[in-house]
């Protein structure tokens, strides 16, 4: 899995999220190192739905703080699973990785 597909499943782990409001929370999860431009976002967005690791969400805010042209992305359950397995790993190695650089870590 490549990292922006984990940071997008990873946005999405908690509440249905539109693009924008995407991009905001990976700048914002990233402390400003990821900045993703839309035509590169809604590609991703295709390749994980094709996986079916995402779909878009029938849910919606309430009318009167919702833009009705903005499309809402969840994650399905594959995409649940697939985003633990790589967490895990991802934890494994860093954990690892860090052990041999001396450094202490705590969770």
């Amino acid at each position: 899995m490549r990292p922006i597909e984990f940071q997008i499943l990873a946005t999405l782990l908690e509440v249905p999220l539109h693009g924008y409001a995407m991009v905001r929370e990976i700048s914002r999860q990233t402390g400003g190192r990821i900045t993703l431009r839309p035509g590169d976002l809604y590609r991703v967005l295709a390749r994980l739905e094709g996986r079916g690791l995402l779909e878009i969400s029938d849910r919606r805010p309430a009318p009167d703080v919702d833009d009705q042209r903005r499309t809402y992305y969840v994650l399905t359950e594959d995409g649940r699973e697939v985003l633990q397995r790589e967490a895990e790993m991802l934890s494994t190695v860093s954990l690892e990785v860090l052990s041999k650089l001396g450094k202490e870590v705590s969770i």
